[in-house]
């Protein structure tokens, strides 16, 4: 058995859960509203942290395709054993060079995969980090359109395994694939969510709230700012 692969499904099956309402059922029942699980503590977090470890589990199958693609140029088909259940064998999928890399590009589609797989990753910890930032929007948009060119890629790459390929599939491109749909299901759901004003919790100010209390303390600084003269008793009467 590969454990390789099972490490990818649990990365990327994981994220899905604590993603969807059952892991807001789990963060629930196990109690997750204290100050030692902050990241499941709201559907936002839940939903970012879920998104981290997709994003991670997809990085991880695509960083093994890549390995299963440069072990094919060094040994060549037989020294990729992936085989499984007959209708997966990624030697035949990584191993054909006619669809093994990126068009223009060049490149292996693994590279590719971990590439665009650490630039969602990156904007998902950036907005888990600052989620009252003025730039939220724009990094939630920029998830759903690279995660949307993703999906398109892995159609394109599920239409060569049916039809050119004649109905063979690669167990790990797959998982990239799901990894792919799963990104973009997640940063759409969140992009609603702060478009509906559901994004902040209770406690948190948003950027422009922010600037507005900033400013009033340093007007309220300067207001009270100098030297006031005491008034003597004799200039009171």
């Amino acid at each position: 058995m590969d454990w390789w692969i099972v490490l990818h499904i649990i990365l990327v099956a994981g994220g899905i859960i604590i993603a969807s309402p059952l892991g807001g059922k789990i963060s629930n029942a196990i109690g997750a509203g204290d100050n030692k699980m902050k990241w499941l503590s709201s559907r936002r977090e839940r939903m970012l942290a879920g998104l981290l470890l997709v994003c991670l589990g997809g990085f991880t199958v695509s960083s093994h395709t890549l390995w299963f693609h440069n072990k094919f140029h060094e040994m060549g088909n037989s020294a990729i054993g992936c085989s499984a259940f007959s209708v997966f064998d990624c030697a035949n999928v990584i191993a054909n060079d006619d669809y093994n890399s990126a068009p223009l590009l060049g490149i292996p589609w693994g590279v590719v995969g971990m590439l665009a797989f650490a630039m969602l990753a990156w904007l998902a910890l950036s907005i888990k980090k600052e989620p009252s930032a003025g730039w939220v929007d724009t990094h939630l948009k920029a998830g759903v359109g690279i995660s949307t060119i993703g999906a398109l890629v892995a159609l394109y790459l599920v239409y060569v395994e049916i039809f050119p390929l004649e109905g063979v599939f690669c167990q790990y491109c797959t998982i990239a694939h799901i990894a792919d749909i799963a990104s973009l299901v997640i940063f759409f759901k969140l992009l609603n969510m702060k478009n509906e004003g559901n994004w902040l919790t209770d406690g948190e100010k948003s950027s422009d709230e922010k600037s507005k209390t900033l400013t009033e303390i340093r007007t309220g600084s300067k207001s009270r700012g100098g030297y006031v003269k005491p008034t003597s008793s004799g200039e009171e009467e």
